[in-house]
């Protein structure tokens, strides 16, 4: 009988398949794990309706070790390099030196290098076609990474044009500025009439903001 992942065990519920996978992972014997499978009322139910009454044998579980039991310890290894990622990365966010786009790209990286032991413990066909994938993905993660490159460019260069823009405006004032106060010093009439301007236009401060200045 077929114990694949399409088999028994892929239809057992996933607590069950959980469990299946931490025993196997403790190194728990496989006659001793098949016992204890069809002594569970869930899987009795599964096989009764199923598979035809028919219990759960040793080569079942043999078949899952090199299907369901493998892609659950890659999904492990997976999670506890995120979780390293994640914890590596926690300092650099509180400082501000990682997006969380960042972030997220390091762990595809992580989920990335533990699928590159499946390929290289896959044989025939089946290993080119994950390689070619594979190669796939990390060239969809790597325009994206190019992408939010030139959006930050971008984005640099604009505050930079503004910040060039707002100081040419400053300097013309300041300019224009001084060229209105020497020529005011140079022309008499010229100085009376600017400070007839800025008495004219001086705001008219209460007392209280007089006696703070």
């Amino acid at each position: 009988m077929n114990f694949t992942r399409k088999g028994k065990k892929a239809r057992l519920p996933h607590a069950v398949r959980e469990q299946i996978n931490t025993r196997l992972h403790n190194g728990e014997e496989g006659k001793k794990l098949v016992v204890w499978l069809n002594a569970l009322p869930e899987v009795q139910a599964v096989v009764n309706a199923e598979f035809g009454g028919k219990p759960i044998r040793a080569q079942n579980l043999s078949e899952w070790k090199q299907g369901g039991y493998r892609d659950w310890l890659a999904q492990q290894e997976a999670i506890a390099v995120a979780g390293r990622l994640k914890s590596e990365t926690a300092e650099l966010t509180k400082e501000g030196e990682t997006s969380l786009t960042e972030t997220i790209a390091l762990w595809l990286s992580a989920r990335f290098a533990v699928e590159t032991r499946r390929i290289a413990e896959t044989k025939g066909p089946e290993r080119w076609r994950l390689l070619r994938e594979l190669c796939s993905h990390i060239v969809e993660l790597r325009r994206g990474d190019h992408s939010a490159q030139r959006l930050q460019i971008e984005r640099i260069q604009a505050a930079t044009a503004a910040r060039h823009a707002e100081m040419r405006w400053k300097r013309k004032i300041i300019v224009g500025l001084e060229t209105l106060h020497r020529y005011t010093q140079e022309h008499p009439e010229a100085k009376t009439a600017m400070d007839e301007l800025i008495r004219l236009v001086r705001h008219p401060f209460d007392p209280a903001e007089q006696e703070s200045l």
